[in-house]
């Protein structure tokens, strides 16, 4: 990374409309990525995810600030493990804009994460990850996260 790069990871706040702006632009830029599914959203979706993820009482929003410019996003939510009988954090979207991967800057990402688990009392951080998503999952190794024991099969149904 260079030495001139400065990168702040700080909390968004979805009353402020600088936060909204780079959520919906980092969030739907993600989904047009090819590891987002190359998918975007309708007007309607766009006001609607805003206004849920504003009052939504489990969501964590952090952006990545480099050099003043808002270039990473990290979408969370808690939700509890009943085994561990505690909250658990779990890391739905992260996206750093294609021109700053690889240097560094997922990682702080995942840092300022634990540290939001490690306030909240957390027992652990989950996150899915496409298994052909080779960049991410070797950020995520390299984060000390492993593949869950007795591998499980991620299940959807739409409604």
């Amino acid at each position: 990374m260079n030495e001139d790069r400065e990168v702040k990871i700080i909390r968004g706040d979805l009353s402020k409309n600088e936060h909204v702006e780079h959520f919906v632009r980092l969030t739907s830029e993600f989904m047009a990525d090819e590891m987002g599914g190359k998918i975007s959203w309708t007007k309607d979706q766009k006001d609607k995810v805003v206004n849920d993820m504003r009052i939504h009482p489990c969501s964590i929003i952090l952006f990545a600030i480099v050099n003043g410019k808002y270039a990473g996003l990290c979408t969370c939510f808690f939700a509890y493990s009943t085994f561990l009988a505690k909250p658990l954090l779990n890391i739905h979207d992260i996206y750093i804009e294609e021109s700053l991967r690889g240097h560094g800057i997922g990682k702080k990402m995942v840092k300022a994460v634990e540290g939001v688990a490690e306030r909240n009392n957390c027992g652990k951080i989950t996150l899915e990850v496409r298994k052909d998503n080779l960049n991410a999952r070797d950020l995520y190794k390299s984060q000390g996260f492993t593949e869950a024991p007795c591998s499980r099969f991620f299940w959807v149904k739409k409604i």
